[in-house]
């Protein structure tokens, strides 16, 4: 076997310093002329793979992408080269070179001793990677639980309060009842206090469209004749049955010139109805007289003394025979009760002589 020595070349590129290029020694077989063109190929490429070894990656690529074609060219004729393998020094100047284009293409290198911290922390075998995960796993559980403790605090701490409202709603509910009742009851009886006033009038009006026809039938209007002759006018009612027929009340002073003979007749008189009376009986003293018809008149019921003596005060009407309903009220006030009679504030007239007091 012979060597060939290795020749200095000088490579320059546009926009990059000329770089010297020493060709290392190749050890070749004695071969005829094919293996000697080979070895000179051989040569050749090496010279342009060390050449390219100092420009950036992507023409490196390229140069070594050639290198492999044409060592896959010259196995066709003859054996491969022998190859040295580089030392610390050739790997370390590939490296520090690889830096130098990152940082060009703006890259930042990290320095060996944080690489290490790096590789410290993250671990880069199987066991490790495992190691890592169940770590990470255990963390999460741990996380896990925690949130579900604040959240299950959280839960009890809700349903306490849920609870204290749920206990406690019956008695607020009672309570707030109870509270509205009484409010109620003190309005309403406020209102009535401030109403009171208007009551009295509302009942007087209620019972004057009311008694009318209420006691419309019982009190009749009362047409005879007084001593000199003359026509007198007043009102009677009934208070009690008669032998078939009804027997009414009224005042004597008004039936006076019928206590004697001959006397001028008696009638009732109800819209067109005329029905003729008699003179039964009287009382001078109280100004009463006693009548009788024929017919059926419904009765008043004739209050008591003690009913009277309690009705001092209240409201009460007086009725006459005449009215559109068949009587006619006058509202007034029971002022006083004795052996004489009664004392009242309602006004009346002629119509009204001999009638009725009415409690609404």
């Amino acid at each position: 076997m012979t060597s060939t020595t290795s020749q200095s070349n000088k490579i320059q590129r546009r926009g990059k310093p000329e770089v010297s290029i020493v060709d290392e020694p190749a050890i070749v077989s004695p071969q005829a002329g094919a293996v000697a063109e080979a070895d000179i190929a051989e040569v050749d490429v090496a010279q342009v793979d060390v050449a390219e070894a100092a420009v950036p990656e992507v023409a490196a690529v390229e140069t070594e992408a050639l290198v492999v074609q044409s060592r896959r060219q010259s196995r066709r004729g003859g054996v491969a080269p022998f190859i040295h393998p580089e030392g610390r020094l050739g790997l370390r100047w590939k490296q520090r070179e690889k830096i130098k284009a990152l940082r060009r293409d703006g890259f930042v290198a990290l320095r060996p001793a944080r690489e290490k911290r790096i590789h410290r922390i993250l671990p880069r075998t199987v066991i490790g990677i495992s190691t890592m995960l169940l770590m990470l796993g255990v963390g999460a559980a741990f996380a896990g639980a925690a949130f579900y403790a604040y959240y299950d605090s959280r839960l009890a701490d809700n349903e306490q309060a849920v609870a204290r409202f749920v206990d406690g709603f019956d008695q607020q509910f009672s309570d707030a009842t109870g509270a509205i009742d009484r409010l109620r009851t003190e309005t309403i009886t406020d209102i009535q206090a401030e109403m009171a006033p208007f009551g009295d009038y509302v009942t007087e009006a209620n019972a004057v469209i009311g008694l009318p026809t209420a006691v419309g039938s019982s009190v009749w209007l009362l047409e005879t004749l007084d001593e000199d002759g003359q026509l007198a006018v007043g009102a009677a009612f009934a208070v009690i049955g008669h032998e078939g027929g009804t027997a009414l009340l009224t005042s004597y002073s008004l039936v006076e010139a019928s206590a004697v003979n001959p006397s001028p007749g008696i009638d009732l008189v109800k819209d067109s109805r005329r029905i003729p009376a008699q003179l039964w009986s009287w009382d001078v003293e109280n100004d009463v007289a006693l009548l009788v018809v024929d017919e059926v008149i419904p009765p008043l019921v004739i209050a008591g003394d003690a009913d009277q003596v309690n009705a001092v005060g209240t409201r009460l009407f007086a009725m006459s025979g005449v009215g559109g309903s068949g009587a006619s009220a006058s509202p007034g006030v029971l002022i006083d009760h004795s052996s004489v009679g009664l004392q009242h504030t309602a006004p009346v007239g002629t119509l009204f002589r001999g009638g009725p007091l009415v409690t609404s």
